[in-house]
């Protein structure tokens, strides 16, 4: 009976201060505790990693706001890499090709970004070299800096390693490697006979007309080099451009129809084919040959040349390239350049070509000589480029 009046008045106490507004002794512990952050003379770092005040156990990279961040954006571009090239200048880059080490010279513009540029291809003549070609002859230099072109020079083979040899250079350009053809002989009794490369086999010594050109695998050197530069730069695949002077020219004539699933459009300068031996691409690609009507060294009149050597004319070389191209035949139509009535400059085409291209022959008051003056500047050149900017790949 004890034991139970004294839980009895125990509860009623409780109650009693319940109602009194007596705190639970608990409570009152809870509200001393100080919640206000606690004061510091160092001020907080508003770019630290970490807020030391925070207790709050939620993502803090939301916005004041309220808004969420944009984790959409684009990521930094990475920077521009130009090597091994070197934007305003001039590398020589080597590769080994049938046991050989074979070099060229590539010049990236000077203003290079990385984003698509043109190529323009340039082939050295009889005796040159890449570095000639680019300073001397042709002088693109400045030029692929103010255009912001990819110049790339490819170096020929030597005729041998000797003293008498090593000097005389050329490109395999495959058509004089004939001594004859549909239309005849490819060079004269009397013609001159300029030796026979160390790299070509026995069958090369015992042909009538020695044209003296190397019996390399140019046509894949030069495919291997276009992959090579488009894999290391931004080359527009669709703006690739070949030409050449003297018997770089030949080259480009016939090398237009090896690599015509890549070029865009071939300039061959003062060079045509040996006679009977154009072979012009069957794909759109786009010509502009040039000649010098007083050029008997390369001679454009289907006749003989002064060394004996025997070439398809300016005419038989267009026409050859509207038959396939399916032009209308009459290659008279005028075609306008920049160069017009410049040393006697003037252009005609066949025009109309089912493929898409177009077939056009200039000629000028010039002898075996790259079209430039003084008075005139780079004529011949400015005719050539303005063409190739008008014709891209036909696709």
């Amino acid at each position: 009976m004890r034991t139970r009046s004294v839980w009895l008045w125990t509860l009623v106490g409780l109650v009693a201060c319940s109602r009194l507004g007596v705190d639970d002794p608990t409570a009152s512990a809870a509200k001393d505790v100080d919640t206000a952050a606690p004061t510091t003379d160092d001020p907080v770092d508003p770019g630290g990693d970490e807020d030391p005040y925070d207790t709050d156990d939620t993502d803090d990279t939301a916005t004041d706001s309220g808004e969420e961040p944009d984790d959409t954006a684009e990521p930094e571009p990475a920077p521009c890499e130009s090597a091994p090239g070197v934007p305003g200048d001039d590398v020589t880059l080597s590769l080994e090709w049938e046991g050989r080490t074979r070099t060229y010279n590539v010049h990236l513009p000077i203003d290079y970004d990385c984003t698509p540029r043109p190529v323009v291809i340039g082939l050295h003549y009889y005796t040159g070299t890449a570095e000639n070609f680019e300073h001397e002859t042709a002088q693109l230099h400045d030029f692929l800096n103010d255009e912001g072109v990819i110049g790339i020079f490819p170096q020929a083979m030597a005729r041998g390693s000797g003293a008498a040899d090593d000097w005389v250079t050329a490109f395999n350009d495959i058509s004089s490697h004939n001594d004859d053809g549909p239309d005849g002989e490819t060079c004269e009794w009397w013609s001159w006979d300029y030796g026979v490369f160390d790299d070509c086999g026995p069958e090369e010594t015992e042909r009538f007309c020695r044209w003296g050109t190397s019996c390399a695998d140019d046509v894949g050197l030069m495919r291997q080099i276009i992959a090579d530069a488009s894999a290391t730069w931004t080359v527009d695949p669709d703006r690739i451009h070949l030409t050449g002077f003297s018997q770089g020219g030949i080259a480009t004539q016939t090398w237009a129809y090896y690599l015509e699933d890549i070029l865009a459009s071939v300039a061959p300068l003062h060079g045509f084919a040996a006679n009977g031996h154009t072979i012009p691409p069957n794909t759109g690609v786009s010509m502009m040959q040039v000649w010098g009507v007083y050029d008997f060294a390369i001679n454009g009149w289907e006749t003989s040349s002064t060394d004996g050597l025997i070439y398809d004319g300016a005419a038989e070389t267009a026409a050859d390239w509207a038959l396939v191209n399916r032009c209308n035949t009459d290659g008279g139509t005028a075609y306008e350049t920049v160069s017009d009535g410049v040393w006697g400059m003037t252009c005609t085409q066949h025009d109309n070509c089912d493929t898409g291209a177009d077939v056009v022959t200039c000629q000028w008051d010039g002898t075996h000589l790259w079209g430039r003056s003084d008075s005139d500047g780079d004529f011949m050149w400015a005719a050539v480029w303005e063409f190739f900017e008008a014709h891209p790949k036909v696709r």
